[in-house]
């Protein structure tokens, strides 16, 4: 398989690369223009002429791949220090294919319609699935790519997507617990967020009786719930604004404490 097939290949299967490219290469360079080389999280194919500067290049690529970095470029010197000691220079192109987070939203209300506009903004692929036809279509939720209807007690034997994002707003709190279950009950499913909606209350009830059906607590745990930031509001646009800057902070490997104010406040540096 040649190397923009496998592009494609890595592509096709929504897997995160990052492509690096020898650009204005010296002829002392140990990599030609044009050299290419991929690299994944676990992998590289392809080279721009080995040694320590490939390995460089690897390793950069794969931090870009994990905080969302778009390109950058190297600007190399090959001299005796990085153990090359062919005196060229090299300017390396490094350009990431990240694709976008899956999220899948249980209750395609007005939490729901809301919550998919802006999670579309950010960067999620949405799909909605409620158990209520008529809250189920593309029509009604424009920032979705997907919606479906389906009972929420068919969710075990659902298809649903690895490493995804789980927001959990159902109209109805039996909805709510059938869909968390279904969500804990796939460890293959390896959720990078599930969180769920309601009252503190509301939900003590939900976890005891989830506790009592045999779901583990150290799954539980790792539920976000209630879901989103306290920010005051109760509209369902403010709502989704809360639950939209959590999926963010947690995409990015953020918590609620990596405030700005908290970090980067004028009166810190005084």
């Amino acid at each position: 398989m040649n190397f923009y097939a496998r592009v494609a290949q890595l592509e096709s299967e929504n897997t995160a690369f990052a492509i690096v490219t020898i650009m204005n290469a010296s002829i002392n360079s140990p990599g030609r223009t044009a050299f290419k080389m991929c690299v994944t999280a676990n992998d590289s194919f392809g080279s721009i002429g080995g040694g320590g500067v490939e390995y460089k290049a690897q390793k950069i690529a794969r931090d870009m791949i994990r905080n969302g970095e778009k390109m950058r470029i190297l600007n190399e010197d090959f001299n005796d220090k990085d153990g090359n000691g062919c005196g060229g220079k090299a300017d390396i192109l490094i350009e990431t294919v990240i694709p976008r987070n899956a999220l899948v939203i249980f209750g395609g209300g007005h939490i729901g319609t809301a919550l998919a506009r802006y999670a579309s903004d950010i960067g999620f692929d949405v799909t909605i699935i409620d158990d209520r036809p008529e809250f189920a279509t593309l029509e009604d939720h424009p920032g979705a790519t997907a919606a479906f209807c389906a009972s929420y007690e068919d969710l075990p034997t659902l298809d649903l997507p690895q490493n995804a994002f789980f927001v959990i707003v159902t109209h109805q709190h039996t909805g709510d617990r059938a869909c968390l279950e279904a969500v804990l009950r796939r460890p293959e499913l390896t959720p990078k967020y599930v969180g769920c909606i309601g009252s503190a209350v509301k939900l003590k009830h939900i976890f005891e009786l989830m506790i009592e059906a045999g779901v583990p607590r150290d799954a539980l745990e790792k539920v976000h719930a209630p879901i989103g930031v306290d920010n005051g509001g109760i509209t369902a646009a403010e709502i989704a604004i809360s639950i939209a800057c959590q999926l963010t902070a947690v995409a990015h490997g953020k918590t609620l404490l990596d405030a700005m104010s908290a970090k980067r406040h004028p009166l810190l540096h005084l």
